[in-house]
Formats: C-alpha cells, sequence, structure tokens
C-alpha cells in the first residue's frame, strides 16, 4: 500500500466514524471497521492511532484502539447530554461541543448537563441554529491552543 492509498483509507474510514456517530449509532469498532473496509483489524488499529496522533480530531480511549472521541462526538456518556428533536442523541464532551453537535447536525434539540459549581440541572434549548433565551456563562480555562496537550482531560 502507498501513501496515496493510507490516506484514502485514513480519509474513509473517518468519514465512516463520524458519519456513524452523526446517525446517533455507536461509534464503530476496529472490528466492524475492518469488516466494512475489507481489511484486517490490525490495519483498521493502524489508521485509528494515526488519525489520532495526527490530531486528526479522533481520540481513543487510553491504551486502546477504540474511539473515545470524533471532536465533537463523545463515543461514551459524559456529563454533557444533547438530545435531537428527531431523537437522536449523543454525547458531548463539553458544553462548546454539545452546543456544536446540534450546529453539525443540523438539528434543533436540547443540551442537558449541570453547573459545575453548584451542580443545579441546566438545560439549553436550541432553535434554528441559535440557543434559545440564553442564560449562563461557558467557562473553559484552558486557552483553546492548549486543549489538544490533554484533549481527553481538558
Amino acid at each position: 500500500m502507498n501513501a496515496t492509498d493510507v490516506s484514502e483509507l485514513d480519509a474513509w474510514i473517518r468519514l465512516h466514524v463520524y458519519e456513524r456517530l452523526a446517525a446517533g449509532e455507536p461509534a464503530p469498532t476496529p472490528l466492524t471497521l475492518a469488516a466494512a473496509f475489507h481489511r484486517s483489524p490490525a490495519e483498521v488499529e493502524q489508521v485509528l492511532h494515526r488519525l489520532q496522533r495526527d490530531h486528526d480530531a479522533l481520540v481513543l480511549l487510553p491504551g486502546s484502539p477504540y474511539v473515545w472521541m470524533a471532536e465533537p462526538f463523545s463515543a461514551v456518556p459524559t456529563s454533557f447530554e444533547v438530545a435531537a428533536d428527531d431523537g437522536r442523541r449523543w454525547w458531548g464532551n463539553c458544553i462548546w461541543d454539545a452546543l456544536a453537535i446540534l450546529a453539525l447536525v443540523g438539528a434543533d434539540g436540547t443540551v442537558r448537563c449541570a453547573c459545575p459549581d453548584c451542580g443545579d440541572p441546566l438545560e439549553v434549548r436550541v432553535e434554528e441554529g441559535r440557543p434559545r433565551e440564553p442564560v449562563g456563562v461557558a467557562h473553559f480555562a484552558i486557552p483553546a491552543g492548549e486543549w489538544w496537550r490533554s484533549i481527553g482531560f481538558t
């Protein structure tokens, strides 16, 4: 396989991961990706590790080849639940990502989370791409340029 084949396979696998998550489905595993692309699981794992290494918006669960995040989607439950009016459901990694999911998929919906200061439940309703009656403050303790240093824990 030459470099062009590698980058093309990387792009197709990345797109497949995003399509599954955007549809509200679980993140594909290396085995399901291998079957979908007629590749070996080991080859798919190499692609996933390469996509993470290149900061290509995929983050793997530490020490594994399983998708943890495909920014802005989280493949595992978080404190930021995203619900589209059409029934699709996702998890965001933070409030920024949760709101970005609705924008990315072009859906109206609701983000549910809790105030990090007092724990009170919070809900942000998004309609036509904008928060309805926006109230509150989103605080980012780390500058955006530093997020990738430890994206899973930022």
